[in-house]
């Protein structure tokens, strides 16, 4: 089985993310006509938020250990660096040693099958793309497992 490095490895964890706030809210918009309780659909946009954020820490991430420095995601983030720095450099960290933790979920340090959850990903992504624009020509070009071969 090949070893990714832990650049690859949060790209993957983060379309996983990325995936995961796309479907939840597909299922918002799908239930925008059904009569619920207030405190429900606040409770789902809630949830929505935390998937986002989850999206939004995995990006910080994979954008770090892909090189990217503490003024640049500081600025990207609209942060001081520094404040970024203390933010995200543990979670870099445990990211960077990923022999050192378990996964919680897939793409994450210690997923025994990164390549599989990324052609999961990529056939997700194909089906998601043409149901929502099907007019697209061109085909997908598998973006997640290329990721895992860029670096």
């Amino acid at each position: 089985m090949p070893e990714y490095d832990p650049a690859a490895r949060a790209k993957v964890a983060t379309a996983v993310a990325q995936r995961e706030v796309a479907q939840f809210a597909a299922a918002l918009v799908g239930e925008t006509s059904t009569v619920r309780p207030t405190h429900d659909r606040i409770r789902e946009a809630r949830h929505l938020r935390l998937l986002a954020l989850e999206a939004l820490d995995r990006t910080v991430i994979a954008a770090r250990l892909d090189g990217a420095g503490w003024d640049e995601l500081g600025e990207a983030l609209l942060l001081d660096p520094e404040v970024a720095q203390v933010r995200y450099e543990a979670a870099a960290a445990r990211w960077a040693a990923p022999e050192a933790a378990a996964a919680r979920g897939p793409g994450e340090p210690g997923d025994p099958d990164v390549a599989g959850t990324a052609e999961l990903l990529d056939a997700w992504y194909a089906a998601a793309r043409s149901a929502l624009d099907p007019q697209v020509r061109e085909p997908v070009d598998r973006p997640v497992s290329r990721t895992l071969h860029s670096n």
